[in-house]
């Protein structure tokens, strides 16, 4: 997706409070704060059950009141823990989401419409975690050592279908859609997917702006599910030309063969952390009190753990690639459109709505941005 906005009159006032970089800096500053000790708490709290002895409590409890199923007892403790953590991490979740982003004025949702949002967040949360743990579980006890490779052909099923299903039944959840009224834009942008070879089932608008000042857009979907949709916030401060670049890009993303690039990437970062879960899961199962078992719930925050430990690993790597295959997208919809100077307008006015830092420190950008800088996209797009 392609973020973006301006600062013309009529945005919550931002033309007359213009976001200088100190600004951005101080919100990205406070941002990467908060996703720094949301990280460090799925990190300590996994690990202090470890230690206590709490995760073998919670599984004796679990297996002598409930159900000694692994599957069953598994998906039961990945209920309370979804909620615990859930609980422990709300204040972090409100200063984050909902505090800064008014402080910075960047919000328009009242804390009411947050607060259901987060309830909704927890539970699509819930049921994807307790039916991933629920599955991991039943391919422990059920299919043997190698139960980890079942596991990665069955994640990258999962991922599959999330692409298809994300616009048409996860996205409506939290957001409204329209779509785009018959016009100039609408053929320009539906013209413009048939051109590049591109089948869309049509274009949608994307109400964004009862909660947020910021604008996005995307070519959402997979096969009879793949649309065009852009905010109303990007459709009310974006002229038509500047529109057309930022879909462009995402285009581009379809044209040269992105979606499966990055499930490929996908592929091998799912398989690398199911195995070394499971090296994890026979190294050190019978340690912290534990019984041995890789089917033992007991064992469930050891495989949380494993999991971030990947992840933490796999995300500078990831977002390298990333940023490459967003600078190849870039080129294509300068090249399909040759309109230059739209495109770097369109970028200096993402940064400006999105208090992106323009030009951050290149290790920062190395390990967490999964974009290049908007400073780095304007300079490639006026050197050109």
């Amino acid at each position: 997706m392609t973020s973006s906005s301006d600062t013309k009159q009529g945005c919550d006032g931002m033309a007359s409070r213009p976001r200088d970089s100190s600004t951005a800096k101080r919100y990205e500053r406070l941002k990467l704060l908060a996703a720094g000790l949301d990280f460090a708490t799925y990190i300590f709290v996994p690990l202090a059950v470890l230690l206590t002895g709490l995760s073998t409590y919670i599984r004796d409890v679990v297996y002598s009141d409930i159900s000694a199923n692994p599957v069953l007892g598994a998906s039961v403790y990945a209920f309370c823990a979804v909620l615990f953590m859930a609980v422990l991490t709300f204040p972090l979740s409100w200063w984050s989401g909902f505090r800064l982003e008014h402080r910075f004025a960047l919000s328009r949702e009242t804390f009411g419409r947050w607060l259901l949002d987060w309830f909704k967040g927890l539970g699509v949360r819930m049921v994807f975690t307790v039916a991933a743990v629920a599955g991991l579980y039943a391919l422990l006890a059920y299919t043997g050592p190698y139960w980890w490779v079942w596991a990665t052909v069955a994640l990258c099923m999962v991922s599959l279908l999330m692409v298809v299903i994300f616009p048409v039944l996860l996205m409506p959840i939290f957001f409204k859609f329209e779509p785009l009224p018959d016009g100039d834009l609408r053929d320009t942008l539906l013209e413009l997917a048939a051109r590049v070879g591109t089948a869309v089932r049509g274009a949608y608008i994307w109400k964004l702006g009862e909660q947020t000042v910021k604008a996005n857009a995307a070519l959402a979907g997979w096969g009879r599910t793949r649309r065009i949709i852009v905010s109303d916030t990007l459709l009310d401060n974006f002229d038509d030309d500047e529109v057309e670049v930022v879909i462009a890009h995402e285009l581009g993303h379809q044209v040269n063969r992105d979606i499966p690039r990055m499930f490929v990437v996908q592929v091998v970062v799912i398989a690398i952390g199911m195995f070394v879960t499971d090296l994890a899961l026979r190294q050190w199962s019978d340690s912290f009190g534990l019984n041995g078992a890789l089917d033992d719930i007991a064992n469930l925050p050891l495989l949380a753990l494993a999991l971030t430990a990947v992840t933490a690993v796999s995300v500078p790597l990831v977002n390298t690639y990333s940023r490459r295959r967003e600078t190849a997208a870039d080129d294509f919809a300068l090249e399909v459109t040759g309109k230059r100077a739209e495109f770097v307008s369109a970028m200096e006015k993402l940064g400006e709505v999105n208090l992106a830092v323009r030009d951050p420190h290149w290790l920062q950008e190395t390990l967490l941005h999964s974009h290049p800088s908007i400073g780095r996209r304007v300079r490639r797009a006026q050197e050109d």
